[in-house]
């Protein structure tokens, strides 16, 4: 039996470190002990003409890519009579192109989905949005790579009397944030309980920053001690304690094909979250299960925090809840094989 060489060329940063979504979708699954031996995996930043079966490509690829170069590299992979596998998480053909680089973006995009045996998709949203450019593409959920989680993180109240809400996210959530800061001012006006809010990463717009501190509580910004995400999730899911966690979306073509992964995130952090109710989290948050959905006005998400603000049982049967549908679910140690399987399939296609 031939066991496959798969050579990943993630998408990294112009200091070459691998962007999280790559150890989210590439790193972690593929090296995963569930499936060893089902392939030979390299990871690579640059393609020289490596040999391989299967050569899967992340997103932008590298930070200097081109067109041309994705075209490049399509049809070298393709002379080697190796399978080109493409893998993209988000919706980058909906992004606005506003600049010459926007542009180019795009058509590095378009040139790996046309030029793809075979494209990987984090949901069933982003495979119906580009059916008409590739006719081979398969949704592989994300999950959670269990070896990086502090299994046992407490799911216990916080201390001293006050609620603490949380928020994490990438620098790009100014919007999603600023949706609810009227909220926010509206719940601490009609109680009596102490709040504090503490962000990690999501802002970057200084407007954003100057309305958080108008906020009637204290507004704490954490920064973990590494971004690389191998570092990050076992702090993030060892030293952050929150009661409520916070999952604002703005309803964008962008955002509704997203993935769930801040619900894994949150439920993995043991905290009761609040999500907007979009078509993201319709098959995993479970409302008044394993958490709250608002939609997005200001009424609902008062009312969803005030629920779990003055309802501390419900906040831990809903932390609970979550923890538990994450492990049985949607870890690694459940979820790989998906991941061998589908490119097995675009392999021997």
């Amino acid at each position: 039996m031939i066991i496959p060489r798969v050579l990943v060329l993630y998408e990294y940063s112009p200091v070459g470190l691998p962007h999280g979504s790559a150890y989210i979708r590439l790193l972690q699954p593929l090296t995963h002990p569930s499936i060893a031996g089902r392939f030979y995996v390299t990871p690579a930043p640059v393609y020289f003409g490596q040999e391989a079966e299967i050569v899967l490509v992340d997103r932008h690829w590298r930070p200097d890519c081109t067109p041309e170069m994705a075209a490049q590299l399509a049809a070298d992979v393709r002379q080697r009579r190796a399978k080109l596998v493409y893998q993209l998480d988000d919706d980058l053909l909906a992004l606005p192109v506003t600049t010459p680089a926007a542009q180019a973006k795009r058509e590095i995009v378009a040139t790996f989905l046309r030029e793809a045996d075979g494209v990987l998709v984090s949901t069933p949203a982003l495979r119906a949005r580009y059916a008409s450019l590739n006719s081979q593409i398969r949704v592989v959920g994300n999950a959670l790579d269990e070896r990086l989680l502090v299994v046992g993180a407490s799911l216990a109240p916080t201390d001293g009397g006050r609620v603490v809400l949380g928020y994490m996210g990438t620098l790009t959530h100014d919007e999603d944030l600023r949706l609810i800061l009227p909220a926010l001012v509206e719940t601490a006006a009609s109680l009596a309980v102490p709040l504090e809010l503490q962000i990690i990463g999501g802002v970057a717009d200084f407007r954003t920053l100057a309305q958080l501190e108008q906020l009637p509580f204290p507004v704490i910004h954490r920064t973990p001690p590494s971004p690389e995400y191998p570092q990050f999730l076992p702090w993030f899911t060892a030293n952050v304690r929150w009661d409520i966690a916070l999952a604002p979306l703005c309803d964008t073509p962008f955002n509704r094909a997203k993935s769930d992964i801040k619900f894994l995130d949150y439920a993995a952090l043991g905290a009761a979250g609040v999500y907007s109710d979009l078509p993201v989290y319709a098959g995993s948050v479970r409302h008044g299960e394993t958490g709250l959905l608002a939609a997005n006005d200001t009424a609902s998400w008062v009312h969803a925090l005030r629920s779990l603000i003055e309802q501390p049982v419900l906040r831990q049967e809903l932390a609970a809840n979550a923890r538990r549908y994450l492990y049985n679910e949607r870890i690694l140690a459940v979820r790989a094989v998906e991941w061998a399987d589908a490119l097995e399939a675009i392999w021997s296609g």
